[in-house]
């Protein structure tokens, strides 16, 4: 076919039915709704294609939707707003202007020592903020900082732009906000995007008040946290436009301008293999993007573990790579009119707006906290997340799926002006905290193959994996075709632990004739009865794929000794 060709052919169109009829024949009697339909944890469903009659399907609420993320967003781009460390002022000045230099767009201050600063120091960094936006992270002890403002004349004071977080109260320039509405929290604590959405609105208005809602609306600012669920991440923020401007409507106003400052969830990142946190990074990175953050900052892979410099500059990169290479920064709202996140947009737009209502219906954010209530509902949601990790139905690359043993298991403090984090719950604790373990667990264990290694390959590589979570490294043995067989290679090596992978028949066959002091479990889901009946024979238990790994791995462990 030549190019000309090429260029004529059009292909033929296709309805909504047609393509259900052919996934349904492809499934070949499995239920479509189940196979094809994903629930989230919020409970919104997601469809397995989308169309644009699903837009036609959002109504009269669909452009005003649009119009609401591009009026909350104002212009294209975003900040780069990563972490500056420094020992001392000295050094933060000379670390500030290094990473401006190399792509960073914001002075990040965040510092977990309290400084004093000198004259000249805060003359130095009055002339950085004349020219990039602040973001200060403030402890209440660490607040000497503010008299750069000192230094700046009043001509030049209105150029100081950017947001402060402080635990107490703060005086700043005008176009400084200080009045955060932070989701983070939320977000450590376990909350889903719902409750994120719904917490915020209860927190807006416990905020605003009507007599000064211009003058308040103007010291607003956001921050969430961005996980790794991309699309539902993108459609978070999004959602959150459209929300601040129906709760504006409310008031009889038109909705300001409210920036939106996003980071890297540490809910995914994890110890074990921290260098898949740097695809975390970028993945949630890219979310942020294209939900329309104003200034976002990727914590570094190894954030949990003591960063350093080459680490920081790596998150900075993160950035700086999707800027200039996927032209995103040249969209106001690369993601609008997309069948899937404006659907899933105002799904969420719905469901938190409800869950709010709920919040306020409990008295309010601050009551529904005092009351416990929104701290339960919360910790439920946090416990099904945890379920779902825990049998595999989601996936932390390197720690609960395709874990690498060997690799040494790292641990740190999280510093001082990080303790917001040292609280965050996360979704790999309980595994780190296995194979810390089983580094001071003595502890022999073995796959056995009773067949030939094409017939029971599947399973033994299930088993080592499975293992390898808890930091477990088993004896490989070769075909063992009698009870007599297993007997010996067990007492000769001095296993404590096995597993028994072959076929039903085989299993059958071999269990009434084993003699072991070992404990023995066996590879593949087998009935209760069955496995009632094989106790009296040593077998303790079955290991198949939607098993709980932190229970299980930890009564394997318990069947070590601690290391001298």
């Amino acid at each position: 076919m030549t190019i000309e060709l090429m260029k004529k052919t059009e292909f033929s169109k296709r309805t909504y039915v047609q393509w259900r009829q052919a996934a349904e024949q492809a499934l070949k009697g499995k239920p479509f709704d189940k196979e094809m339909k994903t629930l989230t944890i919020e409970g919104v469903t997601i469809e397995p294609l989308y169309t644009k009659e699903s837009l036609e399907r959002l109504g009269p609420f669909f452009p005003a939707q649009v119009q609401a993320v591009r009026n909350g967003k104002q212009k294209p781009g975003w900040l780069v707003a990563q972490e500056i460390e420094g020992e001392s002022p000295a050094d933060f000045l000379a670390s500030a202007k290094a990473a401006l230099a190399r792509g960073n767009e914001m002075v990040v201050y965040t510092s977990s020592k309290k400084s004093e600063w000198q004259d000249h120091e805060l003359e130095e960094l009055a002339g950085l903020i004349s020219n990039y936006p602040i973001y200060f992270k403030l402890t209440k002890e660490n607040r000497d900082i503010l008299r750069v403002f000192e230094w700046i004349g009043n001509s030049e004071m209105a150029k100081v732009q950017g947001v402060i977080f402080s635990e107490e109260p703060v005086e700043a320039p005008a176009n400084v906000r200080t009045r955060l509405i932070d989701l983070i929290p939320v977000h450590n604590s376990g909350g889903t995007i719902i409750h994120e959405l719904g917490v915020a609105l209860s927190m807006l208005a416990e905020e605003m008040e009507e007599a000064a809602f211009v003058e308040k609306a103007g010291r607003l600012w956001v921050r969430f946290a961005i996980d790794t669920h991309f699309f539902q991440e993108i459609a978070k923020l999004r959602a959150f436009r459209a929300l601040w401007a129906v709760f504006c409507s409310a008031y009889g106003q038109a909705a300001p301008a409210v920036p939106i400052f996003t980071e890297t969830s540490v809910r995914s990142y994890s110890k074990l293999d921290p260098y898949v946190n740097l695809l975390r990074a970028g993945n949630s990175a890219f979310s942020a993007v294209l939900g329309g953050t104003d200034a976002h900052t990727v914590l570094p892979h190894d954030f949990l573990t003591n960063p350093d410099a080459v680490s920081r500059r790596i998150a900075r990169n993160v950035q700086l790579v999707i800027k200039e290479e996927a032209h995103v920064s040249h969209g106001l709202d690369a993601a609008a009119g997309s069948y899937f996140i404006e659907s899933l947009t105002k799904e969420y737009v719905d469901a938190a707006w409800n869950y709010f209502l709920e919040i306020e219906g409990a008295g309010g954010y601050s009551e529904a906290m005092k009351s416990g209530w929104l701290t339960d509902d919360i910790q439920a949601k946090w416990l099904e997340r945890e379920n779902k990790i825990a049998v595999r139905q989601e996936s932390l690359i390197g720690t609960n799926i395709y874990a690498n043993p060997k690799e040494p298991v790292k641990d740190a403090e999280i510093e001082y002006s990080h303790l917001e984090y040292a609280t965050a719950k996360r979704l790999a604790a309980p595994f780190e905290k296995l194979r810390a373990r089983a580094k001071e667990t003595q502890l022999k264990t073995a796959v056995l193959h009773l067949g030939p290694l094409k017939e029971v390959k599947r399973q033994s590589d299930f088993v080592v994996g499975f293992l390898a979570v808890g930091g477990i490294e088993p004896l490989i043995s070769p075909e063992l075709a009698s009870a007599a067989a297993i007997n010996e290679f067990l007492a000769e090596h001095g296993i404590d632990y096995a597993v028994l992978c072959g076929t039903k028949e085989k299993m059958a066959e071999v269990a009434p004739e084993l003699s072991v002091e070992a404990a023995i479990d066996v590879a593949g889901k087998y009935p209760a009865e069955q496995l009632a009946e094989w106790k009296r024979f040593g077998i303790k238990d079955a290991i198949y794929s939607g098993k709980a790994l932190p229970e299980k791995l930890e009564q394997i462990l318990g069947l070590g000794r601690k290391a001298v």
